[in-house]
């Protein structure tokens, strides 16, 4: 690949991400600004449902004072009828005032002259709620029976000593809804629309009169089936997709819902993506001229240095190097320079150290090997020959490390181990010398990595005369602790004896063997007594914890009445 594609490739490596982190920065602005949008349209959305329970709350407010009226308790349906239709007069919003008996009797209806024949009410589901709980009702939107219109139909119970004497019913337009929604001044590109919650249509700011008594879009029912609120996506009963705030009201049980077109609102996120684009393009093209006309004049001057390191591997003069005015490039002459004095001061020191790792193996009292893994022994030292009862390391090496051990299956358990764990520390094991004397052994194998010829490293200690000295020991606190279990019983026969002794009941021949069992309990005593003696140990006091316990012979022999070691 030529430069001046390397050079376009390092700008596109910048550029790439810088345009992706605007993307980026403009995508979460807009987030946050849409997140912003929705809470506003949510909280419009609230507001216009609390009107619609307000116009609701009047509603029944007044029926609930016209139910106070003194006619009904007298039965004059006549003047109440009168005074219903005044009050209907009162409120625009009100299409009629019906009047309905518990049973469901249609009693007077502002619709029809009094007396005229009316449609028994007991099998709408609004009268049967108010005749169920006591409490005012709100219908969903119906088709009047009557009015032959829409209607919404708020429902109150008439009490009179706690008992239901007539349920009053106020039938509204869903005009007046739609006039709740013309004064909240939504945008004409907007739509607010206010549902029952059969899904039907009660009121919208567009097409009024074809949209009411219809289905809403099935998206804000599918929405709207498991939520009091919330915003949403989706597409309207006019075709065209909008971001959706819905808010139920919770006395009435009327939804608003108000619907922005998305376009309205990721129109602006387009416009910023496609600014980014544009940049990033520019940006690319004049990274490339710019990459083409560096690329070049770079070239040519890598070329004459190519051909200068060619004849420096050859060993030829080196002419003169090119300049170049990369501050990197032109000090390439010195790098070189630098990097075959640093390459030859290394080679020094590593055929130093060499040396010294060799002078320190040889010299070692340990004895140090390097094997491989058929146990071929490649290399070891004087102190690894003689602990294996060689005469010179040479002898040794015609040795297979697997003949030393007095088990055989020792090594292939130690080289698992090894290549396990990379290392195995201390591992005591029996050895097998050249005389066929077995020794006790403390070893170390490292597993080699690297360039080195051999697969595992190993250092070998005897430790025979240790074993031997912890075996003496452990033999010898045996015998003291022997010695003391006897003593205590020992101890207690002597006592006893002497209190026997000391009987007036006893004739001379019982007094006589307890003398001698006396005698002999003493003899008893005194041989336990020298076997502690013989058996005391002395531990050597160290200085450092870190070493291990060792037996101080002077102190040892001391106690024993043997004359001191040394």
């Amino acid at each position: 690949m030529r430069l001046r594609w390397y050079v376009l490739a390092i700008v596109s490596l910048i550029l790439v991400p810088l345009a992706l982190v605007a993307a980026l920065v403009v995508w979460l602005s807009h987030r946050d600004e849409r997140k912003e949008m929705e809470q506003a349209l949510l909280a419009r959305a609230r507001v216009l449902a609390v009107a619609v329970d307000r116009e609701v709350e009047t509603c029944i407010a007044a029926l609930e004072g016209l139910a106070t009226s003194d006619h009904l308790d007298a039965g004059d349906l006549r003047k109440f009828y009168e005074q219903a239709r005044r009050a209907r007069t009162a409120h625009d919003q009100w299409l009629s005032v019906a009047l309905i008996d518990p049973s469901g009797q249609h009693l007077m209806n502002l619709l029809q002259p009094l007396g005229t024949p009316l449609p028994s009410m007991a099998t709408v589901e609004v009268f049967q709620q108010t005749v169920r709980t006591l409490e005012p009702a709100v219908s969903d939107l119906f088709l009047g029976p009557t009015a032959g219109r829409w209607l919404i139909a708020v429902d109150v119970p008439v009490l009179r000593d706690g008992k239901l004497r007539y349920v009053l019913s106020a039938s509204m337009r869903p005009d007046g809804f739609a006039s709740i929604l013309a004064g909240a001044q939504i945008s004409s590109d907007s739509l607010a629309t206010i549902i029952d919650r059969k899904g039907i249509v009660v009121a919208r700011t567009r097409d009024q009169a074809e949209r009411v008594g219809k289905p809403a879009a099935p998206s804000y029912v599918a929405f709207a089936s498991g939520h009091e609120e919330g915003v949403f996506l989706g597409r309207t009963s006019d075709g065209w997709n909008a971001y959706s705030a819905f808010s139920r009201a919770p006395r009435s049980r009327l939804a608003v819902r108000i619907a922005i077109p998305v376009e309205q609102v990721d129109a602006p996120l387009s416009r910023s993506l496609w600014r980014v684009a544009g940049a990033v393009a520019a940006a690319f093209g004049a990274s490339l001229t710019l990459a083409i006309l560096v690329g070049r004049r770079v070239a040519r001057r890598m070329a004459g240095l190519a051909r200068v390191l060619s004849a420096f591997a050859r060993g030829e003069t080196t002419p003169d190097l090119p300049k170049f005015w990369v501050a990197e490039f032109s000090g390439v002459t010195q790098a070189l320079t630098d990097a075959m004095a640093l390459l030859q001061a290394r080679t020094e020191a590593l055929r130093e150290s060499e040396r010294r790792y060799r002078e320190t193996f040889e010299r070692s009292p340990a004895g140090m090997c390097l094997t491989v893994d058929d146990g071929r022994i490649l290399d070891c030292n004087q102190a690894f020959a003689r602990t294996l009862g060689f005469g010179s390391p040479a002898e040794a090496l015609t040795a297979n490390a697997g003949d030393v051990y007095a088990d055989p299956t020792a090594r292939a358990q130690l080289l698992e181990r090894t290549r396990r764990e990379g290392a195995v520390v201390n591992a005591e094991l029996q050895l097998r010398r050249r005389d066929g004397r077995l020794i006790w052994a403390l070893a170390n194998v490292v597993r080699v990595s690297g360039q080195s010829p051999g697969d595992y490293e190993a250092t070998v200690i005897d430790i025979t005369e240790r074993r031997q000295v912890e075996e003496l020991r452990s033999i010898t606190r045996l015998a003291n602790a022997a010695a003391h279990e006897i003593n205590n019983p020992l101890t207690i026969i002597v006592g006893r004896l002497a209190m026997l002794a000391e009987d007036p009941s006893l004739d001379a021949d019982a007094r006589a063997r307890i003398t001698q069992a006396q005698t002999a309990a003493e003899r008893i005593k005194q041989i336990v007594a020298e076997m502690q003696r013989l058996t005391r140990v002395e531990l050597f006091e160290h200085s450092s914890p870190r070493l291990p316990e060792m037996v101080d012979f002077r102190k040892s022999a001391a106690g024993t009445g043997m004359p001191e070691v040394g």
